[in-house]
């Protein structure tokens, strides 16, 4: 139990510090969807937007999740000193780039079965229900794990025997259950942000969401490679 406690506390440090920041950015994001339940002209802005979603799809989907929390996030880390500037450095920021696009074919499809499971409905109750279905058992026991295995491939220089090394010493309690803190911290009022508003608008709050998310994730990424957990 004390281990698990202190893994705990590791994602609370990543959270932690990014907390005022990540804190804004769902108000915002909050003031989005009262602005569109309140007024036409918001709407009628965010029309363009819902079509292309529609028309792109997954390819939508995967491209704005692939800058917003890949590209965006890489590039600003190198450019205030947190990342590398060589081609190692440029290596990292497309694979994670890779790994975030990646994530949204499940991610994807996953928010179109809530929408046909629950309904896309935007009360409450229907709300709540798919935050609690999204956070506590496709985060939990899927999405998050495969963020977190990119991340430490690349974390490990690419080895695919040290990646294996790392999976069998303790994997749950060093790198899946930090992560899972960190990501609930931010994500739960998150999502509920984000199934508020229709189905095609999803997707591109999230990737907004996710952008700083992605900030998060490098910070713990940071820590482990720091003190050299795996």
């Amino acid at each position: 139990m004390k281990r698990i406690l202190e893994a705990a506390h590791e994602g609370w440090l990543g959270a932690k510090a990014n907390l005022i920041p990540g804190l804004v950015i769902i108000f915002f994001a909050a003031l989005l969807v009262a602005a569109y339940y309140a007024f036409a002209s918001v709407r009628d802005a965010l029309e363009g937007l819902q079509s292309l979603r529609t028309a792109w799809g997954l390819g939508f989907s995967m491209l704005t999740s692939a800058i917003g929390a890949g590209l965006i996030p890489g590039l600003y880390l190198m450019a205030v000193g947190k990342g590398r500037h060589d081609g190692r450095g440029f290596l990292d920021v497309a694979f994670t780039s890779l790994v975030w696009a990646t994530s949204m074919i499940w991610v994807d499809n996953f928010y179109n079965f809530q929408d046909w499971f629950w309904g896309p409905s935007t009360t409450f109750g229907i709300v709540i229900s798919k935050m609690l279905l999204d956070q506590f058992v496709f985060t939990a026991f899927f999405s998050i794990h495969y963020v977190a295995l990119g991340f430490r491939l690349r974390d490990l220089n690419y080895d695919f025997k040290s990646l294996g090394s790392a999976l069998r010493d303790d994997w749950i309690i060093k790198v899946t259950i930090p992560m899972l803190v960190n990501c609930w911290l931010t994500w739960i009022p998150g999502t509920l942000v984000i199934y508020s508003l229709p189905l095609p608008l999803q997707i591109p709050l999230m990737v907004l969401i996710q952008c700083f998310f992605a900030l998060e994730m490098a910070f713990v990424s940071s820590k482990m490679k720091a003190s050299s957990v795996i």
